[in-house]
């Protein structure tokens, strides 16, 4: 029975994370940050289409990542959870690690080429 609960909890995990695995989403949580961010905003400073920022935001939001907040014309959103921002961190301080080793590897081998 635990491994059955187990096992939904890591597919909803997984849900989240297939919902995050897109540059765009996590540009859009980057600009949302700890903050409220208009539509506006975001559609001027990702610079994509109307049609392609609302999906974007439809998908974060059934997936519980973002919230809304409409007045009157304007939507306004923000995180659901400020641990989203700390784990999408999280996440690029582990890639600008591997780059660094990655870069230190490289230099290894040129000096072993050269």
């Amino acid at each position: 029975m635990k491994r059955k609960a187990d096992r939904r909890v890591y597919q909803l995990q997984a849900e989240i994370c297939k919902v995050l695995a897109n540059p765009i989403r996590l540009e859009i949580l980057n600009l949302i940050g700890d903050r409220e961010v208009a539509y506006g905003e975001l559609l001027s400073r990702l610079g994509i289409s109307k049609p392609n920022l609302s999906q974007h935001l439809a998908l974060l939001r059934q997936s519980g990542v973002l919230v809304d907040r409409r007045e009157g014309v304007h939507s306004y959103y923000r995180l659901t959870f400020p641990e989203i921002e700390e784990a999408c961190r999280a996440v690029q301080n582990i890639f600008a690690k591997r780059l660094r080793e990655t870069g230190r590897q490289a230099k290894m081998l040129l000096r072993q080429v050269g």
